[in-house]
């Protein structure tokens, strides 16, 4: 995983293995890149997630938003939004900071649904959370 930030927000999160980017890559020490190696410890080891302060809120759409009070081993279905599933799909498929804005908590009533950048992520991640145990 590759994180990206400015001096006040993280920006994306990147899965190196599945994304093609190009990025100039600018190693430093910060607070927020530290704060968010911790976020990402605490949800892996740990099993907890919390919301992260340091993202910027005021650029999430109306579902980005609401993934962000789906508490840890808990989900949506796609149709739990109040507009057509595909939408809230393409929506999700615009978070560039899975795990974050737990996006991979939407499923959908047939399976699982798909993921940006790879469905493996997020069947990984639902695993993670006791969501599924296939």
């Amino acid at each position: 995983m590759l994180l990206v930030a400015n001096s006040r927000f993280l920006l994306k999160l990147i899965f190196l293995d599945y994304e093609k980017t190009k990025i100039d890559i600018k190693l430093k020490d910060s607070k927020l890149l530290n704060l968010a190696e911790k976020f990402l410890y605490d949800y892996f080891e740990r099993k907890i997630w919390y919301p992260f302060k340091y993202i910027d809120y005021s650029s999430l759409n109306v579902v980005q938003k609401r993934l962000m009070k789906i508490p840890f081993g808990k989900f949506l279905y796609y149709n739990n939004f109040n507009i057509f599933p595909r939408l809230v799909g393409k929506m999700l498929s615009l978070n560039k900071l899975p795990i974050f804005i737990p996006c991979h908590r939407v499923i959908s009533r047939r399976g699982i649904g798909g993921y940006t950048p790879h469905v493996k992520i997020k069947e990984y991640l639902l695993k993670h959370e006791g969501i599924i145990s296939f």
